[in-house]
């Protein structure tokens, strides 16, 4: 009896994930139409973020989306590049834990809160670790406003220290405006 009732619940997890990955691709192109529609593409492709500088921003974008089998989603690049630079991977609670870093740290989009609001219904043990993403987005610079087509040749490891070390000196002058 018990062993089934781990099955049943295994079997329903899938279904719930698939069902979440689903609707993720189901609302992408929406969403690029009806509220991205005045955003420009990034004119790069993998082989130019491969030419980057080893350890910048775009080359590790360019290693982490062949090691994933992906391709960089027209005028949804950034999302690409904050897996890169937050360490998400491509799971259902990374993408979910992920949009409420960004609740937190100030990216108040309709897609951020749709992805929370759904994430907090149906993927309910992932509670905790959401608060703790939220709370980690508030406590670091914010990225909200960042342009990061114009950061792919900056080193990873500095944009990281920039985006989490909020109240520390990180080596920059002057606060950066993107």
């Amino acid at each position: 009896m018990r062993s089934n009732f781990f099955f049943y619940q295994n079997r329903l997890l899938c279904f719930r994930d698939r069902f979440l990955v689903g609707m993720v691709e189901w609302t992408k192109p929406r969403y690029t139409r009806w509220f991205k529609k005045n955003q420009i593409a990034w004119p790069q492709t993998l082989q130019t973020l491969k030419e980057l500088p080893r350890h910048s921003l775009g080359h590790d974008l360019a290693l982490f989306l062949e090691r994933e089998g992906l391709h960089l989603m027209p005028k949804l690049e950034t999302h690409d590049v904050l897996h890169v630079l937050m360490n998400y991977e491509t799971t259902v609670i990374d993408e979910a834990r992920m949009q409420f870093f960004l609740l937190g740290n100030g990216k108040h989009s309709l897609y951020a809160l749709f992805t929370a609001v759904a994430s907090l219904l149906l993927i309910p043990e992932g509670l905790g670790s959401f608060f703790r993403e939220f709370a980690k987005g508030r406590s670091c610079r914010n990225i909200s406003k960042w342009k990061f087509e114009y950061l792919l040749a900056e080193p990873t490891s500095l944009l990281r220290r920039l985006v989490f070390e909020k109240n520390k000196d990180v080596g920059v002058e002057a606060p950066l405006v993107f």
